[in-house]
């Protein structure tokens, strides 16, 4: 069965193979690096060394816990995760950045110094003959009025070229205030409100005509799939790295989402 753009749909199946070696594609997002959590960068660096023969990464959003400005890596202390980046782009793979809510200030100069390229949010690439859109995910969670008014002020030009203005220490300690207040917000905002709007979803797949969407932010990896008119939609949910290393790895078989012990596969079977 082929959507009405004569792409192959997918049939969805249970995978437990954890390897991404033979992967071509790999996508992560929200792994929230910083220097508190030690953990979490010694386990992305090595899946970065696991990844083997890859063709291209995409870090679809919030690779840092916050980002001051690429003026302030080393403050940060993240110098080692660009190095990590900097040497698979060395060897060939194609690394790709959407910037997330919490590292919307990632910038040319980052890229430049790591080999990256950097994706507008959203994209839309294709792969093995089928597009997907590709986006952070925080677009999707309409229903949080107060995220979109922060994220409609933060990455307003005039916003960010002020705060680049001003010191890295001056930048830092508005960081933490900003990340206060949304942690504390979190704890009274309903898990509902925070997860992404299924009107939302399906008149941004509407108006683009295509099927398959990748997102991160919300934390809660799955592939969600279902049928309008009798055409199919796949929204595929990054996690977090939280409890250890999470992705999806798309090649010539079909797509894999693992997160911890659990993973779901998608073959290009037709159904």
């Amino acid at each position: 069965m082929t959507n009405k753009n004569g792409q192959s749909q997918f049939s969805l199946l249970q995978h437990n193979n954890q390897s991404v070696v033979s992967s071509s594609i790999i996508f992560i997002s929200d792994l929230h690096l910083t220097t508190q959590a030690p953990d979490i960068l010694f386990n992305f660096r090595n899946f970065a060394e696991s990844l083997g023969n890859i063709s291209s990464l995409y870090i679809l959003g919030d690779l840092f816990e916050y980002w001051l400005g690429d003026d302030a890596s080393e403050t940060l202390g993240h110098q080692e995760v660009e190095k990590v980046i900097q040497k698979l782009s060395e060897i060939g793979v194609k690394v790709y950045f959407i910037p997330g809510n919490r590292d919307f200030l990632v910038g040319e100069q980052f890229a430049s110094r790591t080999g990256t390229k950097i994706l507008k949010d959203p994209t839309i690439h294709e792969f093995f003959g089928v597009k997907f859109l590709l986006l952070h995910g925080d677009t999707l969670c309409t229903d949080d009025k107060q995220h979109q008014q922060f994220r409609s002020t933060v990455n307003s030009a005039e916003w960010q070229t002020k705060f680049l203005e001003k010191s890295i220490s001056e930048r830092d300690l508005l960081a933490k205030s900003i990340r206060f207040r949304s942690d504390e917000k979190k704890r009274y905002t309903s898990s509902e409100i925070m997860d992404v709007s299924q009107n939302t979803v399906d008149t941004l797949f509407s108006s683009t005509n295509i099927n398959f969407m990748i997102h991160g932010h919300t934390h809660r990896p799955r592939i969600h799939k279902w049928e309008i008119n009798n055409e199919q939609f796949f929204r595929i949910v990054l996690g977090d790295w939280s409890n250890g290393p999470s992705w999806l790895s798309i090649s010539h078989t079909g797509m894999s989402l693992h997160h911890g012990q659990n993973s779901e596969f998608i073959s290009y079977e037709e159904t």
